[in-house]
Formats: structure tokens, sequence, C-alpha cells
């Protein structure tokens, strides 16, 4: 890589992450892309996406979320990758061989499932999801209008009332999830993300508006969050201290009795001990504004809050423009900057930004990204056609010279 421009080189010092040295502050944050083979298997697309981003200079590749139990696999209308089955750990082991191959770690984001957010799939409570179409992002609604597009993100005024977990299932997704962990320590992986955030099956545990059991899985903040502290445990009790994890969880729910910013903050200091840093996102889909913010570090306030307690990394996404990464990072605000759109209208967001070149911005329309993925389709982008179909470009193909596999001296 070319000298780096100055005003950017907080964005370029090395991290280290439990005992994973990352080269830059530069993460891609884990984006459902609807490119797994139906059945949950790691496919030449997948690869060739990752390929681009790490050959493209990002440090951190964190996955798309993977599937790890088949009771909340099965029946999902988004073709993520899966992990519980040994069918899947090769596949899902050329993945990391292949990022490793290309200059950058990654992460496997583990998903215990969507829930009431994937179409009425099992969830802690029987609360079907809501609609305010107040809460949708503005610049998605706009870019929806100004093609001519219903903007049908995230209407769920037909949501189907969710089935209720009882708590030997809840104690299955438990071992399954910790298993995970397990499988993608033994895949080659440099780490593990658990998806606890913005909504989806673990945040609704943590969440009074979401969970209304009256078991040991509800009610109390120590009985919502102890789907959460057993995976850690069951998932530390498998793999050790020295193998890298965190997990995502949003800064706020952001809605009548939702996950408060006080109560993440006492999650995140109850998990401590047993992970190695914390990804921020924030709301949950009902409130998509939020998730899918139209400015630039609106989860700023959150991660500066939880970096005041905790000791560990924290990762921030939502940080489109360079020069306001560059600044994040150097205020000491954040740790990384994790990127989800920018990568996907740019996968040489990060060489361009060191050498100053000019980058392709990623215009928040939520067309070929979200949308396409809510109606079922694959991933596309507004302003990079190669998205999605980076299995047809050569340069994104592993060749000669191979590295070793990551397991030899």
């Amino acid at each position: 890589m070319k000298e780096v421009v100055k005003s950017y080189e907080a964005l370029f010092q090395p991290i280290t992450i439990g005992k994973v040295e990352i080269k830059n502050r530069i993460a891609m944050a884990p984006l459902a892309t609807h490119q797994a083979t139906p059945d949950g298997y790691v496919n030449n697309q997948i690869k060739a996406w990752y390929v681009a981003r790490a050959k493209g200079g990002t440090g951190l590749i964190i996955t798309c979320p993977v599937m790890t139990n088949p009771r909340t696999a099965q029946g999902t209308p988004i073709f993520n990758v899966r992990l519980y089955d040994v069918r899947h750990k090769a596949g899902m082991s050329e993945l990391a061989e292949f990022v490793h191959a290309s200059g950058a770690k990654i992460f496997a984001n583990l998903a215990p499932g969507g829930g009431r957010q994937t179409g009425g799939g099992p969830s802690p409570s029987a609360i079907p999801m809501e609609y305010y179409p107040e809460m949708l992002p503005e610049k998605a609604r706009k870019e929806h209008e100004k093609r001519g597009l219903h903007f049908g993100l995230f209407d769920y005024r037909n949501s189907p009332i969710p089935g209720v977990l009882t708590i030997a299932e809840i104690i299955e997704i438990e071992d399954y999830l910790a298993n995970a962990v397990l499988l993608a320590r033994q895949c080659g992986y440099d780490g593990a993300e658990l998806a606890f955030a913005h909504g989806h099956l673990g945040h609704q545990f943590f969440s009074s508006r979401t969970n209304k059991r009256d078991d040991l899985y509800g009610g109390t903040f120590k009985n919502r969050t102890r789907f959460f502290m057993n995976v850690l445990k069951k998932a530390r009790d498998k793999v050790g201290r020295d193998f890298c994890m965190g997990f995502r969880i949003s800064g706020e729910e952001h809605l009548p009795e939702g996950l408060t910013h006080d109560e993440v903050k006492e999650i995140c200091q109850q998990a401590e001990e047993s992970v190695d840093y914390v990804h921020l996102s924030d709301g949950c889909y009902e409130v998509a504004k939020y998730v899918f913010p139209d400015e630039d570090g609106t989860m700023l306030k959150y991660a500066k809050s939880v970096k005041s307690i905790l000791k560990i990394p924290v990762l921030t996404p939502s940080i489109h423009d360079p020069e306001a990464a560059a600044k994040a990072i150097r205020s000491g605000e954040t740790d990384m900057v994790a990127h989800g759109r920018p990568l996907i209208a740019d996968p040489n967001w990060v060489n361009k930004v060191a050498s100053g070149e000019k980058i392709v911005r990623c215009i928040r329309c939520d067309i070929g990204c979200m949308r396409f993925i809510s109606e079922n389709a694959p991933l596309r982008c507004l302003v990079n056609p190669e998205a999605g179909l980076e299995e047809y470009v050569p340069e994104y193909h592993l060749s000669r010279p191979f590295k070793k596999h990551w397991y030899h001296p």
C-alpha cells in the first residue's frame, strides 16, 4: 500500500482484539446478502464477495449472520450460510482461507435466529411486529419515490403472531450457538461474534417489550439476560478464553418498554470478563431509521458511553465519511469503524481512502441492498454494478501461490 494520507492515519493504525492483531481500524459489518445456497452452504459468490472487500484493504471481515441451529434456520426467507452441522464446515473453512489469503482477518457472526423479525419465527413471547412508517429512513424513502418504487421496507402490518419457545427449545438454541463458536474455531476463523442486536432473537430476550415470559427467561433483568449469559458461559467452556469472542448489541431500542441504554451498559459490564470486544448497532427493524441511519455518527454517543465503562475495544458502524471515521478513531470515541453499506458501494473503500483516491459513496437508498433482500432477491447496489456478481470477476478468485493452511506452523 502507498503511504497513507496523513489526515486518515488514525484509520490505519493496527489494533489487537483479544489476541488477534488487525492491520487497520476498518471492519466489514455483518450483512445479510442472500447469497448462500438455499440450504445454507457457502458458494463461489460468497467467497468472491468477501475476497473483494479483503483485497480492498478491509482489516477485519465479519461475516453475514450465520444461522446456528436448524430450528430457526429452517423456513427463514434469507439465504444466509449455516454452521451447525459437520457438512457446513468445508465451505466455511474455505471461506476463512480465502479471506486470509486476501490479507484480512475474519470473524464469524453467529446468530441464534431472527425470531419475530423473520416472518413470525419462534420467539420469547407471542408479540407480533408493529409498523411505524414514520420510523423508516427518510433518504431511502425519497430515493424510492424518485424511482417510482413503493417503499415497502419493514411493512409489518400483516405480521404473524410468532410461536413461543419452550424452555427446552431455548436451552437447545443456547447449546447450538455455543457449539457454533467451537465450529468457527475449528474452521479457522480468528474470532466469533454473537448476534444479539437490532431486534433479532437475542435482542428479543433482552427487551421487556418483546419478552413477556414469567419463567427463568423473562420478567426481571437477570432473567431477560439469562439466555445471553448462558451462551457466553457455554461457549467459553467449549473454546477456552484464548479464542477471540465478542457480541453485537443495539445502543438502545427507541420504543416504549424497549431495551434502554442503561440496560445495555449493564449487559456490557456483565459480559466484559467473557468477551474481547463489543460491536454496537441501534434500534430494531420496527424503528429502522436507527438501524440504517441517514446521517453519520449517530451511534457514536453510545460508543462513548460504553467505552467509558469498559476496557475492551468497541466497534461502531454507520460512519461513512472518511474524515468523520478518522476523527472518531482519533478522538477516542470508538476503537474501530464497522462498514456495511459503504463496502457494498465500494469494496476498495479502504485502499482508496489510504491513497487519497475518490471513493464511490453509498447514497443510502436501501434499494439494492435492503429492498432486494426483503424481497428474497440477491443483493445488488445502484452505485456498484459488480455488487452480488463478484464471482464473475477473475481478480476475486483464489490463485497461486497458495498460502499455508492456518494451522501450519
